[in-house]
């Protein structure tokens, strides 16, 4: 006998316009505050699924990834582990995937990225359901998803928020997708707004970084002389040759210790000036001085001759002024 469909619920003419969000304080408007709470029973009972008629075998090859991602490297060990115990054991709980919407042929998943690689690796076909889902209710799935399986960690959580809002979601959507209030999701798109994507990239996941650290790294990235200092260091050889568990800390650290040259200018020196012309008005003198430094012009038609004359002399005229200084004197 086959089992009721909990993707059904999903249907949006089946579900109250008065159902109110499982958490407090999102706010939400329209479709998101809908199908929220029917997102995250789904979210928390995909194993029930194991056994209905609605689980399918789909040839990897022909499932896209998701239109947002949420994901910046590769879970190392944890991928190779899960890997294994579906080579070993078989694939116990299937990913969720809609219809492509440019090709009937093929789909796109909606989560059960790691899943879905395993079975690309190895050659066979994978367990899915397949819901036609628009993207509201596909962002709010994934979102919901990964928040019940904990995977993800918080610059992951906050790439996947920034692109939700780049993909035009509204923000009660991306806040009720990742379970977060308004201020937590603020803090994330402020971390990924003042980080450049090129030092995120090379940080990878950072699976044990939290909020308070990538805002102590944003904080420092606010100042010009540390983003740049950052973007060089980041792309180096000796930094992108730590494994990557290290790499954040190795980056914060490198960043409390740099000395940021004050761009502060010094106050300028008071130039003093002095102009003359001869009689003949056939050379003009003019002279910009400073503290230690004096610059001295001569300009017309002697200017050249005269300039000859006088470093020619400029030994002799300089003992004349060294003899004529006071301490040069007797009393």
């Amino acid at each position: 006998m086959s089992r009721e469909n909990p993707f059904a619920k999903l249907d949006m003419a089946s579900i109250s316009a008065n159902q109110t969000p499982t958490k407090a304080g999102y706010g939400m408007t329209g479709a998101a505050k809908t199908v929220v709470r029917s997102i995250e029973d789904l979210a928390e009972n995909t194993k029930k699924l194991m056994e209905g008629e609605v689980i399918v075998e789909l040839d990897p090859r022909l499932i896209d990834a998701s239109f947002v991602a949420d994901r910046l490297s590769d879970d190392g060990e944890e991928f190779e582990e899960l890997k294994q115990a579906i080579k070993h054991g078989g694939q116990h709980t299937p990913i969720l995937v809609r219809p492509s919407t440019g090709d009937e042929q093929r789909y796109m998943v909606v989560f059960g990225h790691r899943r879905l690689r395993v079975a690309r690796e190895l050659g066979t076909p994978v367990k899915a359901v397949v819901k036609k889902l628009d993207d509201i209710t596909s962002a709010i799935a994934q979102g919901q998803e990964n928040s019940a399986r904990s995977n993800l960690s918080f610059i992951e959580r906050a790439y996947f928020a920034q692109n939700l809002v780049a993909s035009g979601l509204a923000k009660d959507v991306v806040r009720s997708s990742l379970s977060v209030d308004e201020a937590l999701l603020s803090k994330m798109l402020s971390v990924v707004e003042a980080v450049p994507a090129q030092i995120v990239t090379a940080l990878g996941a950072s699976k044990k970084i939290g909020r308070d650290k990538w805002l102590s790294l944003r904080q420092l990235l606010l100042v010009p002389a540390l983003l740049r200092a950052a973007t060089d260091y980041a792309v180096s050889p000796e930094f992108l040759g730590l494994v990557e568990e290290a790499r954040f800390d190795n980056l914060h650290d490198y960043l409390k210790r740099y000395k940021v040259k004050s761009s502060a200018k010094k106050p300028k020196d008071i130039a003093s000036g002095k102009e003359w012309s001869s009689s003949d008005n056939s050379l003009s003198f003019a002279m910009t001085a400073k503290s230690k430094r004096v610059a001295i012009e001569l300009s017309n038609v002697e200017a050249r001759p005269f300039s000859d004359w006088l470093s020619s002399r400029l030994d002799r005229l300089f003992e004349e002024y060294r003899a004529s200084k006071p301490e040069n004197h007797g009393d």
